[in-house]
């Protein structure tokens, strides 16, 4: 028998169409460093191994995990009620979970342009109109674009790529005007370890903005994949309502509980990465490289003209270190991207991009 219209299954949404995703690199990179995709380097203290292997039994494997504890540990640290938080398997599970509670076919998602790039793409995959707005706007046009019919503000701050931080002032003035449209302003901190910069104190205050927050960076936890959302009670039930069953593992529960109860492990990084970037900041200006300013655990470099930034990625990368760039992004043109570390790796890097250089 032969299938109708020539397939075995049925067409994919429309709202697929046009989206490209990539697979994730393979044993091809092994040996490589790692400094393309902003995660922890250098490794973690002695201390957290010895005791998340403590941690480690046979019933953390077999049975299914509870958040329950993280939760309430959670709760504590931040000073918010428990029923304003939920675990989340990282922040993409928050993104792609706003969407299916909050984001209705032909509504509108403003996010800053350039972002993260999971913010269009969840805005595509659920047939939402995606209202791009210039990074560097002014506070005013940013606000300007909450009109009827847009029912999220995707805002990454800091900001992914550019690595900048939109101000405390105007994100009380986004919040303000969500307000008026019934917009829920979605907060992504995925670098808050960095900067410190937060709008958790607006969670308490109401039900429209919503707080996101990875261990995947300061924490060093990417490949646990374990963050959490903070909001209001009625948001919070919605998110909690389309999350799948048991999404968050056990072990990174447990790593997730040694880094609240711990903080020394997220702090002390995020003091060596400042350190890192002192370093490197100063090496790459000897070489001629101009460094922009960010808030992230990552330095975008400018090379010089003259310079083409893919050769100079590939020339890094024949010494042993994978970089990101270069960029599409007019902002960011001629730019390389560093995941920041410690200083110890800082300098070993330094020390390829000047050989890389000459």
């Amino acid at each position: 028998m032969q299938p109708l219209h020539g397939r075995l299954s049925p067409e994919p949404v429309p709202a697929l169409a046009g989206i490209e995703r990539w697979r994730e690199a393979g044993p091809e990179l092994d040996g490589l460093v790692r400094l393309d995709r902003n995660e922890r380097v250098g490794g973690h203290p002695d201390w957290f191994l010895e005791e998340l292997r403590a941690r480690l039994t046979s019933e953390l494997a077999s049975v299914y995990p509870s958040p329950r504890r993280l939760h309430e540990e959670l709760a504590a640290s931040l000073g918010l009620p428990e029923e304003r938080l939920l675990v989340t398997p990282g922040t993409d599970a928050a993104l792609r979970a706003v969407h299916i509670a909050f984001v209705r076919h032909g509504d509108a998602v403003v996010r800053l342009d350039p972002t993260y790039a999971m913010i269009p793409i969840y805005a595509r995959m659920f047939s939402a109109e995606d209202v791009p707005v210039r990074w560097d706007a002014p506070v005013e046009e940013l606000v300007e674009a909450v009109r009827p019919g847009v029912r999220v503000v995707m805002l990454a701050n800091p900001n992914q790529p550019t690595g900048t931080l939109v101000s405390t002032d105007a994100v009380a003035a986004l919040r303000e005007r969500c307000e008026e449209h019934g917009a829920l302003l979605v907060l992504d901190e995925a670098y808050f370890d960095f900067c410190g910069a937060t709008g958790i104190g607006h969670v308490a205050e109401g039900e429209n903005v919503l707080v996101l927050r990875t261990f995947s960076k300061g924490a060093g936890f990417a490949g646990l994949r374990v963050g959490f959302a903070a909001g209001g009670p009625e948001t919070m039930r919605a998110l909690y309502k389309v999350r799948s069953a048991g999404e968050t593992n056990q072990l990174a529960i447990e790593a997730a509980r040694l880094a609240v109860a711990r903080p020394a492990l997220v702090t002390d990084y995020a003091t060596a990465v400042a350190a890192g970037r002192a370093l490197l900041e100063e090496r790459a200006r000897a070489l001629g490289l101009e460094p922009l300013p960010g808030f992230a655990n990552f330095l975008l470099l400018r090379v010089p003209d003259g310079c083409d930034p893919d050769e100079l990625v590939a020339a890094v990368r024949e010494r042993g270190f994978l970089i990101r760039g270069p960029y599409p992004y007019p902002v960011l043109d001629r730019c390389i991207r560093v995941t920041l570390g410690l200083p110890d790796v800082m300098a070993r890097f330094a020390d390829a991009l000047e050989g890389a250089r000459s």
